[in-house]
């Protein structure tokens, strides 16, 4: 049995964007006129259970208050996407995975719980980084009714490359998406995020690398429970 595909599970695991998609959240609340102002540990929070796609709609609930949830995400998506443009770097051995899988016919998809826009702006940004190599599948958030935890983006990235999760491993970067690929039945390799890099032992001693290589990817794929060297 060989490795076929390699699933990267979240925009995060390609580059460092949550501090962006902070950033993009607050911008949309100024522009609405809504006096909200997510802190770190606030968006941390709201991040970490996964599970759906509207931050905004959980924030008012919790406060007790009824916002444009709909309107805010759009307005979100649409901020999100105009700093993605503006370069982000890919995150380490992010550029050399994907060249080493073009090289060698290992298949590429990307599950995200964003938006089309965000993802082709992250991918034009940077496309050179990755010396053109692109996605043979890409599941996102209106493909999907569930998000992570939820395997059905992962089972549906599978689908895409018409194979069965014993020919693919994923990278995750949280802990939401590593429930979802292991409910897919994916070997997983943990990629920390600065989401979840302070809590190591949410990743329920998954492989765990803070720098991607072909060789932890494999070695995730195997099944070797070791921590992948850095």
């Amino acid at each position: 049995m060989t490795l076929e595909a390699v699933i990267f599970g979240g925009m995060g695991t390609l580059a460092e964007v949550a501090e962006l998609d902070r950033a993009a959240w607050n911008a949309a609340f100024r522009a609405h006129g809504i006096g909200w102002e997510w802190s770190w540990d606030t968006y941390a929070e709201l991040m970490r259970p996964g599970g759906d796609r509207h931050l905004a709609a959980r924030y008012a609930a919790h406060l007790g208050q009824v916002v444009e949830a709909e309107i805010l995400d759009r307005t979100h998506q649409n901020h999100f996407a105009t700093m993605l443009a503006g370069g982000v770097p890919l995150r380490p051995g992010v550029a050399r995975v994907m060249n080493w899988a073009a090289r060698g016919g290992v298949k590429l998809a990307l599950v995200s719980r964003s938006d089309v826009d965000p993802v082709r702006a992250l991918l034009a940004a940077t496309a050179r980084a990755r010396g053109g190599v692109s996605f043979d599948v890409a599941i996102l958030r209106h493909d999907v009714d569930r998000m992570a935890p939820h395997p059905q983006a992962m089972t549906a990235a599978l689908a895409g490359l018409g194979l069965t999760p014993a020919h693919a491993v994923a990278v995750v970067d949280t802990p939401a998406a590593l429930d979802a690929a292991r409910a897919a039945g994916l070997a997983a390799l943990a990629l920390p995020g600065r989401l979840a890099e302070m809590e190591p032992e949410t990743f329920h001693g998954a492989p765990m690398t803070h720098v991607l290589t072909p060789e932890s990817l494999i070695s995730a794929w195997r099944g070797e429970t070791c921590q992948a060297a850095e």
